[in-house]
Parts: structure tokens; C-alpha cells; sequence
């Protein structure tokens, strides 16, 4: 966001302060049960997690290459070499004054 000029008008950075939903006079004692509940729920879970099986080890997975693989580095190779080539060529021609 861009800043206005102070010239224009006062600065303004844009920020926006958070204001939660809750409302400000809110009884405490609402803030206790809801401790309490998550506190139940979150127990609960832990209990769920812990019952369930451990997986076993995953065997040891191997990147994928295709079987042409070592074709395609040699084309890439090959073509690279080229062009170095003829950069080259093109460069002993200069200096040659050819």
C-alpha cells in the first residue's frame, strides 16, 4: 500500500488493528468452561492417537530415471558441444581476421 504524502494529508500505513469477536464484558467464568472443554477434547485426542497402530518402516524408495535417460545426456552433451563449437569457430575466425 502506498503512503499518502504529508503534504496531501497525514500519514496513513495502512495497518489495521485485530479486534477479536468476543465481547469486551464477557463473564470470566465463560472463558473457564471453555478451558475445561478443550482441555477434555484435547485428552481425548491424545487418547485416539495413542491407540492407534504404529505404521510399519516404509521400505527405501529409489528415484525414478527413465531407461533413456543416458541417451537423452549424451543428445544434451552433444548438442551443447556444438554450440561451443561454433562459438568457438566463429571467435578463431575473428581473431584470424577472416
Amino acid at each position: 500500500m502506498l503512503r499518502t504524502s504529508s503534504v496531501l494529508g497525514p500519514l496513513n500505513s495502512g495497518f489495521v488493528p485485530f479486534a477479536s469477536a468476543a465481547p469486551v464484558d464477557a463473564p470470566a467464568e465463560l472463558d473457564d468452561v471453555s478451558a475445561e472443554t478443550a482441555g477434555a477434547e484435547a485428552a481425548e485426542v491424545v487418547a485416539r492417537a495413542a491407540a492407534m497402530p504404529v505404521a510399519p518402516p516404509h521400505a527405501e524408495v529409489t528415484p525414478w530415471a527413465p531407461a533413456s535417460s543416458a541417451r537423452i545426456r549424451i543428445v544434451e552433451g552433444a548438442v551443447l558441444a556444438a554450440i561451443c563449437g561454433y562459438f568457438g569457430w566463429g571467435l578463431l575466425r575473428t581473431l584470424a581476421g577472416g
